[in-house]
C-alpha cells in the first residue's frame, strides 16, 4: 500500500483507487486484497483484545473492592481470587494450588465440603469457618454458588467470605450477660402472698404449719442477712436507768 501511494503521487497520473485495485496483474491484485483483509483482521483483533482487557480490568477493580472472593474448579484448584482473599490466606506462586491445601478446614474431604454440595446440585451452600491471622481469630460466613463455563455447565464454585468477627463478639457478650442475669435471678428468692403472723410475738407460720421467728423465715426465703440491735423505745423499756444516764 505504501508503494502504491508513492507510485500514484510520484509516477502516475491515475487515481489512488485505480492504482491500488485496477490496472494490476492478477498476482498484484490478489496480494493487495489479502493485505487489506489482513489489515482489517489485525485491526479487529487489536480492538477485541483492548475490549477484553478493559473488561478484565473492570472486573478486577470490582472484585478487589468487595469481600474476599475465590473461584475453585471441579478439581479443587483455585483458578482466580481477588486481593482481599490473598491478603488473608496468603498468595503463592503455585499454579496448581488446591483449596484444601491452601485453607484446610474441618469440612474438607467430608460431605459438608462446599464444592461437593454444589456439584451435587445445590444452588447455594452456606457454612461458617475460622481463620487465625494478625494474632486474632476471625469468624467467616462462607457462601458458595455455582461457577458456569461458556456452555452453561457447572465448572466449579464461587466462594465469598463475610467477616462476622465483630458480630460474634457481640453475640458472645450478649450470651454472657444473659447467663449472668439468669444466674442472678435463680439466686433471688421472692416473698409473696399473705404471711400469717402472730399479733403478739410476731412469729410467722410457714407452709407446714410451724411458727418461726420472723428473721429466720425471711432469711430462708430471701438473700437477706440480719444483724441484731435494739431500738430506742425498747431500750427505754428494758434499760430505763441506763438510758437516763446516757441522756
Amino acid at each position: 500500500m505504501v508503494e502504491t501511494v508513492v507510485h500514484v503521487v510520484l509516477f502516475s497520473g491515475n487515481s489512488f483507487w485505480d492504482a491500488l485495485l485496477f490496472n494490476l496483474s492478477p498476482h498484484e491484485l490478489f496480494m493487495r486484497i489479502i493485505t487489506l483483509i489482513s489489515c482489517g483482521m489485525l485491526y479487529l483483533l487489536v480492538t477485541k483484545n483492548k475490549i477484553i482487557k478493559d473488561k478484565e480490568s473492570q472486573i478486577k477493580n470490582i472484585l478487589n473492592n468487595v469481600i474476599p472472593v475465590c473461584i475453585t474448579n471441579r478439581d479443587y484448584r483455585i483458578v482466580m481470587a481477588n486481593d482481599s482473599y490473598w491478603s488473608i490466606w496468603g498468595k503463592t506462586g503455585s499454579r496448581s494450588l488446591k483449596c484444601y491445601e491452601h485453607r484446610p478446614g474441618e469440612n474438607c474431604h467430608t460431605d459438608k465440603c462446599l464444592l461437593r454440595q454444589i456439584m451435587s446440585g445445590a444452588r447455594e451452600y452456606v457454612c461458617e469457618s475460622k481463620k487465625e491471622y494478625n494474632n486474632e481469630t476471625h469468624d467467616y460466613i462462607l457462601t458458595a454458588k455455582p461457577f458456569y463455563d461458556s456452555k452453561n455447565r457447572v465448572a466449579g464454585i464461587i466462594e465469598s467470605f463475610q467477616d462476622i468477627t465483630a458480630r460474634k463478639k457481640l453475640e458472645n457478650e450478649k450470651e454472657q450477660l444473659i447467663g449472668q442475669l439468669q444466674d442472678s435471678l435463680a439466686k433471688v428468692k421472692l416473698l409473696s402472698g399473705f404471711l400469717p403472723i402472730c399479733a403478739s410475738c410476731k412469729k410467722i407460720r410457714d407452709d407446714q404449719g410451724y411458727w418461726k421467728q420472723i428473721e429466720g423465715y425471711i432469711k430462708e426465703h430471701s438473700e437477706a442477712e440480719f444483724s441484731h440491735g435494739i431500738c430506742p423505745e425498747c431500750a427505754r423499756k428494758l434499760y430505763p436507768d441506763y438510758m437516763d444516764t446516757v441522756q
